[in-house]
This record gives structure tokens, C-alpha cells and sequence, in this order.
């Protein structure tokens, strides 16, 4: 059975295998309910990351569920 990975609530960074606590928002909760993926790698360039307010490198879900 292949397991979601988790996605961070507040910045919906998807976390790498195994990490179950988001490294830029401590504090925050994570799902492993999302939906949508998307890989940014300039943000600065990015029309998604402008919409979606990301700055930052990274593979982020699109919707994240908090249950």
C-alpha cells in the first residue's frame, strides 16, 4: 500500500518521506489528505507561485484537507 506523503496546512509544502513536521512552519499542523501537486522552481518567475503565494523552491499540493 503506498502511503501519502504529508503536506503542511499552513504552506502546503509536501514533506519529504518519513517527516511528519514542516520545517518552515514549525507550529503547524500537517495532512496527509491533499489534493493537486505542483512543482515550483523559480518562484520569482512562476505565474502558479505568484497566485499561490509560495517564495520558495519546492513540490507543494494544491489543497490540503485538515481533518
Amino acid at each position: 500500500m503506498v502511503k501519502n506523503p504529508f503536506a503542511c496546512v499552513d504552506c502546503h509544502l509536501i514533506l519529504p518521506d518519513g517527516e511528519d513536521q514542516c520545517s518552515r512552519c514549525p507550529a503547524a499542523q500537517v495532512s496527509s489528505q491533499w489534493q493537486g501537486y505542483v512543482v515550483v522552481i523559480d518562484p520569482s518567475r512562476s505565474e502558479i507561485a505568484q497566485r499561490l503565494q509560495i517564495d520558495r523552491p519546492g513540490s507543494y499540493a494544491l489543497k490540503v484537507i485538515n481533518r
